[in-house]
């Protein structure tokens, strides 16, 4: 754990963030556990984030000229990928960073690692860049996460030559290219539920999960619940949701299902269960003693870290290689996404009835712990100063 100590120099940090779901949890963590250290720190990104950052202790600075890409009521965030690499890579963005950093001084700037502009403009006004990455490493340079991302070349260089700054060295991935320029790159899950990188190099840090409001450790399973809990971003998540209702309709449990403030409308939901739009994992997490989740990055560290096992239905986006590495480590069963209710049944029922997978997550609660939720992060921002 971070100590409430002040450091001798104190840093003024400008954390650049979007609203993108999981991308928040340690960025939002990573601000209060620099201003638990005496930093300075401040906040640009979406208005929609103000409340949360700065019940933090950070200043929240708005975008002006960024505006993230709205959401028709029939899309969601992965029909209308064009509008939002251009919001994650144009020029607008890299002006609201650029002239934040004119209107005040920042020892180091800390950038979602997929907010192209915003690193591209710290390099510009030659303030050191921490890239923060919420997802696995190895996809992101060398994989499918990748290779994604490589068709937004021509805008990064758009923006980059609108900058004033040289072009990428085109020999390796756009991501692989962006990252090397930075001071940093840390990587927000423990190095062992990572895949083996052969390309890791020497400004990759691993620093582990890191919360704003960490659950607690576990406080017994008899009759504990299993929680339920899908994205916080809308996915067309209903019928699994709905799935996973039915599939525990079946079993000696009690049932709490969060929807994360995404609207589901019409859910049949079982007499062993309680339905809540939004409930803080941190408190049931303790007891708790399965997690049926869609595996977005940071419901699966959440819930490792309450030492609570997982079944996985990947619906997307990095999804997959999470639930493979809950698979491979033995922390808990993947299934489809589509998986019928009693294929997921069993799934929960296999978990539930075998202690090696607890056993196994307990492990993995004790390896997170020993990060610090967000120590080493601060330890190389520090190192920065």
């Amino acid at each position: 754990m971070v100590h409430n100590s002040s450091v001798s120099r104190p840093g003024r940090v400008l954390i650049v963030v979007w609203a993108a779901g999981g991308n928040v949890l340690p960025a939002a963590g990573l601000a209060r556990a620099l201003v638990a250290r005496g930093h300075e720190v401040r906040v640009l990104g979406p208005p929609v984030l103000r409340d949360r950052f700065k019940r933090g202790g950070s200043e929240f600075c708005p975008f002006e000229r960024a505006q993230q890409p709205h959401l028709m009521e029939e899309e969601v965030y992965d029909d209308n990928l064009l509008a939002w690499t251009r919001f994650l890579t144009g020029k607008r963005l890299a002006e609201d960073v650029s002239a934040e950093l004119q209107r005040k001084h920042a020892d180091v700037v800390v950038v979602d690692a997929f907010l192209p502009a915003g690193l591209c403009a710290a390099e510009r006004e030659g303030i050191p860049a921490v890239a923060l990455l919420h997802v696995l490493y190895q996809p992101s340079v060398s994989g499918d996460i990748a290779e994604q991302w490589d068709s937004a070349w021509p805008m990064v260089s758009t923006t980059r030559a609108r900058l004033g700054l040289a072009p990428l060295e085109s020999s390796s991935s756009l991501i692989s290219a962006l990252w090397s320029k930075a001071a940093a790159v840390l990587v927000c899950v423990p190095q062992s539920f990572d895949y083996e990188s052969p390309e890791q190099t020497a400004n990759v840090h691993y620093v582990g999960p890191i919360f704003d409001d960490p659950p607690g450790k576990p406080t017994g399973r008899d009759g504990s619940a299993v929680l339920v809990s899908f994205s916080t971003t809308d996915m067309r998540q209903a019928g699994a949701v709905q799935r996973s209702l039915d599939a525990l309709s079946g079993l000696d449990v009690r049932v709490v299902c969060t929807l994360g403030g995404v609207r589901v409308d019409g859910l049949r939901i079982p007499p062993n269960a309680t339905v809540f739009d939004w409930l803080p994992h941190s408190e049931i997490l303790p007891r708790t003693s399965l997690v049926v989740t869609h595996a977005g990055l940071s419901t699966v560290m959440t819930s490792l870290a309450a030492g609570v096992p997982l079944v996985c239905l990947p619906m997307g986006r990095d999804q997959p290689h999470n639930a493979e590495r809950v698979s491979a480590l033995g922390l808990g069963v993947s299934v489809g996404y589509d998986a019928d209710a009693n294929d997921v049944e069993a799934a929960c029922a296999e978990v539930l009835g075998s202690p090696a997978f607890a056993k196994r997550a307990c492990l993995m609660a004790g390896e997170i712990a020993g990060y610090g939720n967000g120590a080493r992060a601060v330890s190389e921002i520090e190192s920065l100063l």
